[in-house]
């Protein structure tokens, strides 16, 4: 494996633990809002999860727009300084 390879899958999957991570803090911040308001522990579970899932998702995709940005900004950067 190549030294791009290499980085391009620690990207990737720090991506996705930083994704998780943040997602179960916000599983349980959601979980027990919904509790709180409709007072079933149960619907707030589902109110999380659904939660959960989508904003997963959507996470990710937004991690990985800015991280292709950066890395665009940053070679342009690079080609400015090597002329």
């Amino acid at each position: 494996m190549s030294r791009k390879e290499k980085i391009k899958r620690y990207l990737i999957w720090t991506r996705v633990k930083r994704a998780c991570t943040a997602r179960i803090a916000s599983l349980i911040v959601t979980s027990l809002v919904g509790w709180a308001i409709t007072g079933n522990p149960l619907i707030g579970l589902s109110i999380g999860a659904m939660d959960l899932i989508i904003k997963m998702f959507l996470y990710y995709g937004h991690e990985t727009i800015w991280e292709r940005k950066m890395a665009k900004d940053i070679k342009q950067i690079k080609l400015e300084y090597d002329d």
